[in-house]
């Protein structure tokens, strides 16, 4: 057990974990830990380190608004570059000997005679503090798909996000499971070196152009050289996705009309087979789910070493994939591409805070007050909590304006006293979130990954990032009790 209470222990090392680390130093706060359970730190990005992975935000809005990279090669940067950016960040603001990696946190219990939290790691490890900062992404957690025999297969087979390094796909062939965000970075890569591509595709999915390009000498020499240059891409990229794309997620939108129509004439014109087109075509709203951005997606789905798989798995044999159909499909790898756990919050964590609340307790109907904090779990801020994530912008955004938040909320909270949020404000907040939400896209009937399997969407922000930053700009105590310790 560490010996003097930390003031915070932050769970991950992902951009939210950095920030607040960051912004704990600016505040004049030095005593805290960044705990990660891998090896290395970006989050996501050090987890995602599939061939093509890369952001679907362009890169100039995909970092900190207080640290710009001059350095982006290219308008979208793989994950290589990102991890990178990360590592730097790091190293700018001296925040390596905070860092305990390959520390997994399994449980927390709060004290609420000395209002302390005490949150145990996977090896045994204690730690004691007066805030917690859970900093948990959730694209952390791989979804498996529901598969008989998924273990059977005698091959390579792995989730994207658990790429295995030491396997070469020259020359092989490779199933894909699934034709979503990461299948649609991963084939483009594989088919060109790859044997056979066989692609096992469930849902059609809404693709758009990417409109990615390297950034040229010149661009990077003045990025570099005038920094204020950096502005341009960044407010540029800004405007375009809070204030027109934002739109494509309304219901009834003229935006998102507009992009029906615009995505149905980019299918007929890149895709020439009439079936593959009809395979490709979705039979929802867009919008519905999420929108993909490609350059080259169609294109690699058409090399004569790629197939398109439309019928339903039946089984993963020793061999291969057995198709609903009878077919048998062998393959030397098998590849999950069928993304994360995103509405079972925090999975991995048990916590224990007042008045007997517990995270298995909220997790059955998961709302937080302003997706940061959760009712019964006192002096604990969930970053990226329940609706918070977005369809159309960049997640830094909302982790500086969280951050920001959090922040005030630690200075408000005098040494003998916890903060608790009010169970009405929690109430009032999502009440009127969901008059919002009812509206969205994502509303609209198919299944998606924003919502549970009641339907309800604990995952979407429903407005645009500029109203979130608007709302966390200033905390509002009123909307907390000031808890005295005993």
């Amino acid at each position: 057990m560490s010996k003097q209470p930390l003031t915070a222990l932050i769970i991950g090392a992902g951009f939210a974990g950095i920030c607040s680390a960051i912004k704990l130093r600016e505040a004049g706060i030095d005593n805290f830990i960044i705990v990660e359970k891998t090896g290395g730190i970006s989050g996501t990005w050090y987890d995602n380190a599939y061939p093509g992975a890369a952001c679907d935000v362009p890169s100039h809005l995909y970092s900190f608004s207080f640290a710009p990279n001059p350095n982006w090669s290219r308008r979208f940067s793989p994950a290589s570059e990102i991890r990178a950016y990360v590592e730097k960040t790091v190293q700018d603001y001296d925040l390596q000997k905070h860092i305990r990696p390959h520390t997994e946190i399994v449980s927390a219990k709060f004290d609420k005679t000395k209002a302390l939290w005490h949150v145990t790691a996977k090896d045994g490890t204690v730690f004691t503090t007066r805030f917690v900062m859970a900093s948990v992404a959730i694209l952390g957690t791989p979804q498996l798909p529901d598969i008989k025999g998924i273990k059977s297969f005698k091959g390579p087979a792995f989730h994207s996000a658990r790429w295995d390094q030491d396997v070469d796909v020259t020359g092989k062939h490779i199933a894909i499971i699934g034709s979503a965000a990461s299948a649609l970075q991963i084939i483009p890569e594989i088919a060109k070196t790859a044997s056979k591509v066989s692609v096992f595709q469930r849902t059609a999915n809404y693709v758009i152009p990417r409109g990615d390009r390297n950034y040229s000498k010149f661009e990077k020499f003045l990025f570099r050289t005038f920094p204020w240059t950096m502005k341009f891409p960044r407010l540029g990229t800004y405007a375009y996705v809070d204030f027109l794309f934002y739109h494509n997620f309304r219901q009834g939108s003229f935006i998102n009309k507009h992009l029906t129509k615009s995505s149905a004439k980019l299918r007929k014109k890149l895709i020439k087979d009439p079936e593959l087109l009809a395979d490709l075509t979705p039979d929802y709203a867009m919008g519905c789910k999420r929108v993909l951005l490609s350059d080259n997606f169609y294109e690699a789905l058409q090399r004569e070493n790629v197939d398109v798989i439309t019928d339903g798995i039946d089984k993963i044999t020793a061999k291969g994939v057995m198709t609903e159909t009878g077919k048998n499909i062998d393959a030397d790898i098998i590849v999950f591409a069928t993304g994360f756990k995103t509405t079972n919050f925090l999975s991995g964590l048990k916590m224990s805070g007042i008045h007997g609340g517990t995270l298995a307790k909220w997790r059955k109907n998961p709302k937080a007050l302003r997706g940061l904090i959760i009712e019964n779990m006192p002096n604990a801020f969930f970053l990226l909590g329940p609706n918070t994530n977005l369809g159309h912008s960049s997640m830094i955004l909302m982790i500086e304006a969280q951050v920001k938040y959090m922040i005030q909320c630690i200075q408000a909270v005098p040494e003998d006293k916890y903060l608790s949020v009010k169970p009405d404000a929690v109430r009032t907040y999502n009440e009127e979130l969901q008059k919002h939400l009812d509206t969205s896209m994502w509303a609209t009937g198919c299944v998606s990954w924003y919502k549970t399997a009641d339907g309800s969407l604990p995952t979407m922000w429903p407005h645009q990032t500029s109203t979130f930053s608007k709302m966390m700009r200033v905390a509002d105590m009123n909307e907390y009790d000031m808890v005295d310790i005993g």
